[in-house]
């Protein structure tokens, strides 16, 4: 199995490999350099996904903040589209993503600084980080019960490329909806996914 390999993304997405670092990080350098929206920047290991994606805003940062909750859904669609039957999906205040009660990873936005919330952003970023395998030599992995890796939870040796494959789809389905019903659907489904005890108001 190619872990590592070039995914095959919708054609709205470019995608940016790196060999190390943060993808979140360079995609932020990669937005103030003035990147094509679109670009997506990961990095090429096969025990985590770790990945950015350079936006392109439209509407004022209050209402590009959704970005965050909207790349949440992606994530929590393709992990259901990719785990065993009855697995789990939810979320945690900040941006964190739960399967079957256990953190996985979670999810960051970055815009450019000193913008108002009535202004339009220069740029933005949002970008994600899961735990696809864990530590092998763990000889203890249910060390931790509050956090997990999508190896301990049923899915296998799971290639990274082909999780991005399937969160870039379902990013581009989430923003179209977005895009043409609103942010009230994004919301309602974002909400319908937190944890039991989680607060729904708030920001997203």
């Amino acid at each position: 199995m190619d872990t590592t390999g070039t995914p095959h993304l919708p054609p709205l997405l470019r995608p940016l490999p790196i060999a190390a670092g943060s993808a979140f990080d360079a995609a932020r350098a990669q937005a103030r350099a003035g990147a094509e929206p679109g670009t997506l920047v990961w990095v090429r290991r096969p025990d985590r996904l770790d990945c950015a994606v350079v936006l392109a805003p439209d509407r004022p940062l209050a209402d590009t903040r959704l970005s965050l909750p909207v790349f949440m859904l992606a994530l929590a669609d393709a992990l259901g589209a990719l785990g065993p039957p009855r697995t789990a999906v939810s979320f945690r205040r900040p941006g964190r993503i739960v399967v079957n009660g256990a953190e996985v990873g979670g999810v960051r936005f970055a815009t450019a600084p000193d913008t108002a919330e009535d202004a339009i952003p220069g740029w933005a970023v949002v970008g994600a980080g899961i735990d696809v395998l864990g530590t092998p030599e763990d000889d203890s992995p249910g060390r931790h019960p509050d956090r997990t890796a999508l190896r301990e939870e049923g899915f296998g040796d799971l290639a990274v490329p082909d999780l991005l494959e399937s969160v870039g789809r379902h990013l581009l389905s989430w923003l179209d909806v977005w895009e043409t019903e609103g942010p009230a659907p994004v919301r309602h489904a974002w909400r319908r996914r937190l944890d039991p005890g989680e607060p729904a108001d708030g920001n997203e």
